[in-house]
């Protein structure tokens, strides 16, 4: 099975002061948000299909020695465990295992060789 070319499909704003980052993307970009989901997340809305395309969320550590900051992305990908043997295979490394987000999909999160965090999706509604 190949895996499709992935796509950008979710970025997230990382950030230790969530409220505070809303207000100023809300101001200088003018983006709408809804809450969905844990605690320390947001979504922010396309406002002309009302969906969600992207996120701002507390600041979690994918890398050993430092928090994630920055624009953190998501690629969707027809399928998780071709990817990660494609990311070993290629020189990078696995930073979070399959994780399963029900009614979602499969996430692993991974490195590239210059030591760039990233995450791919699988996505599918019916993941438990």
């Amino acid at each position: 099975m190949s895996v499709m070319t992935p796509r950008l499909t979710h970025f997230a704003i990382n950030t230790d002061d969530i409220e505070r980052t809303q207000a100023f993307c809300g101001s200088v970009f003018g983006w709408e948000f809804q809450e969905y989901g844990p605690p320390g997340f947001v979504q922010i809305m396309d406002e002309t299909s009302q969906t969600p395309m992207g996120a701002i969320q507390q600041c979690r550590q994918l890398l050993d020695d430092e928090p994630t900051r920055g624009f953190e992305c998501t690629f969707g990908v027809d399928d998780v465990g071709i990817t990660r043997e494609r990311i070993v295979a290629a020189g990078g490394k696995i930073l979070m295992e399959k994780f399963t987000i029900s009614n979602v999909g499969h996430l692993i999160a991974f490195q590239d060789p210059g030591g760039n965090p990233a995450l791919a999706m699988e996505y599918d509604s019916s993941a438990e």
